[in-house]
Parts: structure tokens; sequence; C-alpha cells
């Protein structure tokens, strides 16, 4: 029975019951017209199948990026009233306001234009949908669920990237140290039997009367690790430290991949996660679905974190370590990483500082802020480079000098 309904019953059968009582026929007057809409209220049949499609336009989308949710309710007979209400994320900014109703038709379609804020997998739905009769007899609700929609991290804007100090002996975009087949001019050298004539270098052959051949810097390929620190999350959205480690991250594998590099993943929190390097597009999705499912993860497992598997860190590989410095472990990992002679690049995502007030915590301040400076000097002792997340353009990967490989003992 719908609300409409119930009014009607209730100001009927209480006229009725207060003339009976009273005498008074006047108020058969009120109660009569109430009763009479009444019966033919509930003479109208009820709808026993409502036809719902619900659906998103693109399951998978970057922040920002609009998307369509569109659902659909269509019956068999002429409805009184369709109501259609869509439940979102905080995370989610929705066109046009969520509850859409139509009057007197036989069928209804919503579409909301979704823009989500924050990385991560959200439920969209449910719907919530409300419908009446015709004559508003009867009423009935129904939840149903839309979907998941991924949204992953937003584009890299970097330009350029720093070369690893060890590249592979497979072709690549990196200049290297060596001479071989590329197009960066390295050298010259005294002409040999089988070199190519059209390395000749005719100038200096010239001058020195015999012929000398043009050299050229190798180009080869590198591994690259983005680890991300995943034990703590501090700081507001959308400067918490998770957060700016996953953008991060994604800008670093985004990068590289531009140079037909390999690129791997470890994710440290509650399940190590890693993914070994790979190239290719497909490899940045990849690697973008293993730092979702960080967020999600609420396991009670302690993993030694502070080492590393060796299956996802080949031998020379670039590793950028994204972390707020926080847990003892990461500081342990990073260590493990010189040990094995792998160049670290640890960027600090650490955006916030402990709040207080008072003598008593200004002073407590100003000790963690000194305890912070010996933390990230000891760093730069193991030969680590450090960069500061810097909010305007994130990871500077152009601006990275990578300090020379050493090894560390304990």
């Amino acid at each position: 029975m719908s609300r409409f309904a119930r009014r009607l019953a209730t100001v009927g059968l209480l006229a009725a019951a207060i003339a009976g009582m009273s005498g008074r026929a006047e108020l058969i007057v009120l109660a009569a017209p109430c009763l009479v809409a009444l019966v033919l209220t509930f003479r109208t049949p009820r709808v026993e199948r409502l036809d719902v499609e619900a659906h998103i336009d693109e399951p998978r989308c970057f922040e920002g990026d609009p998307i369509e949710v569109r659902v659909r309710v269509s019956s068999s007979a002429v409805l009184g009233e369709i109501a259609l209400e869509l439940e979102v994320p905080e995370t989610f900014d929705v066109e046009p306001p969520i509850r859409r109703t139509s009057f007197r038709t036989m069928s209804h379609e919503a579409v909301w234009v979704l823009r989500p804020r924050r990385w991560g997998r959200w439920p969209v739905g449910p719907v919530r949908i409300e419908v009446r009769t015709a004559t508003f007899g009867h009423q009935g609700m129904a939840k149903i669920s839309v979907g998941q929609l991924t949204v992953f991290p937003p584009p890299s804007r970097a330009r350029d990237v720093a070369v690893p100090p060890a590249l592979l002996a497979r072709v690549g975009s990196h200049v290297a140290r060596r001479v071989g087949a590329g197009v960066e001019f390295a050298g010259t050298r005294p002409y040999a039997p089988g070199d190519l004539a059209r390395r000749i270098n005719w100038p200096v052959s010239t001058r020195r009367r015999a012929l000398y051949v043009n050299e050229f810097a190798a180009e080869r390929a590198a591994d690259v690790i983005a680890v991300v620190d995943t034990t703590v999350d501090v700081g507001p959205f959308p400067t918490s430290s998770l957060d700016l480690g996953v953008r991060g991250a994604a800008a670093v594998v985004q990068a590289y991949l531009r140079y037909a590099d390999r690129v791997g993943l470890v994710s440290l929190g509650g399940r190590l996660r890693w993914l070994a390097p790979d190239a290719g597009t497909r490899q940045y999705f990849r690697i973008v679905e293993t730092l979702l499912a960080a967020r999600l993860d609420e396991s009670v497992i302690d993993p030694d974190i502070a080492h590393l598997p060796r299956q996802a860190l080949p031998p020379g590989a670039l590793v950028f370590f994204f972390s707020p410095l926080l847990d003892p472990r990461a500081m342990e990992a990073i260590r493990d990483l010189r040990e094995r002679g792998h160049a670290v690049v640890v960027v600090d995502v650490l955006t916030v500082e402990p709040v207080g007030k008072g003598a008593a915590d200004e002073l407590g301040l100003r000790i963690w802020r000194l305890e912070r400076e010996v933390l990230l000097h000891g760093l730069r002792a193991l030969g680590v480079t450090l960069l500061k997340w810097d909010e305007e353009s994130g990871v500077a990967l152009d601006r990275v000098r990578l300090e020379p490989l050493i090894r560390v003992g304990r």
C-alpha cells in the first residue's frame, strides 16, 4: 500500500468512526469520498514485473574522466511514478542531481555523468528504484547494483628520465657508454676491414692521410623497479602518502615504458606483492591493477619486507622507492637494495608533520624534525639519491642524479 492510499484510509476510516460515535452525519460527507477513492485505487492491478537495465559505459578510467551510468526501467503497464536514485562514493562528482523522477509513463531512463577524483576500485550503486501505480494505490521499492569502476592514477607528465648506470645487453633507447649500433656520435677510429663505407669520416681521413671511421654510442635498454611502501597511509586526500606513492609509481612506470624499458613493481604492505619486469603498454595496466589491490588489503600477515624477493629485482635494476619513511622496515629494505648493488632513488612522499599545541608539543616537533634529518642523512651516506615530492611536477625524473654504485657493509 502506498503512502497516498494509507492517507485515504486513515482519513476515511477516522471520519466514519467519529460520525458513528457522535451521530454527526455531516462527517460521512468527508469519509465517503476518501473511501470511494480508496476502493478505486485498489481496483488498479499491481505491476508484477519490472525490467531494469543498469550498466557503466566504461569499467576503467583515469581520475577526472567523465563516465556515464545508464539505468532504464520499463513496465508492461502505465505507472504513475518512477523514481531513480543513484548512490556513489564521496570521491565522485555527479551530474545532474542524483534523483531522477518521471510521471505517467511505461518506461524511464536516467543517465548520470560521474567524475571520480581518487584512484582505486569503487562500487557504483546501488540504484534505488521506487514505482507507484497509475492510481497511486500500490508502490514498490528495490535496489540493484550497477557494477564496479576501476579508476587509474592520472597519466605521467614526465618528459625525460634518468639513465640507469647499468644497462641491459639488448636494444633500447638509452645511450650507453660503450660503442655499438646507435645514432649518437662517440668518436673516430682507424678503418678496419669490414667497416661500412658510409661510416668513413672523410674530413679526418684527409687530414691524417689514412682512413678513419665514425663510432656511435650503443643504445641499450634498462630494468626499472618501482617500490611502493603501503605499510602506512598518512595525510589528507589527495596528498596522503599512499596517494602520492601510487601516482609517483604510475608516473615512473609510464615514463620508462615509453623508452621500451622493462618495468616491474614491488608493493610493501600487509601482503608482499611483486610483478616481474616486462615491457609494453599492457604492463602499465598490470602494474596499476596490482597497486589498486594494495588499498583493499586487510591482511594481518606481517611479512619480512626488509628483504625483497630476488625474483622481482633483476641484477643492476634501477629502483624507485616511494615511502614516507616512517616504518623502520622500509629503511632496512633500502639498505638491502644497496647491498645488492642497485641504484636506489628514494622519493619522500610525507607531506604532513605531527600536529600539537603547547610548549611541550613544539619541543617534540623540533626533536622529530632533527630525527628526520638524521634519517635522511643516513640514506645519503648509503649512496641513495633522495627526492622530495614536488607538488607541481610530482617526480622530476629529468633532474635525478644517480649516485655511483657502491656496496655497503653492515
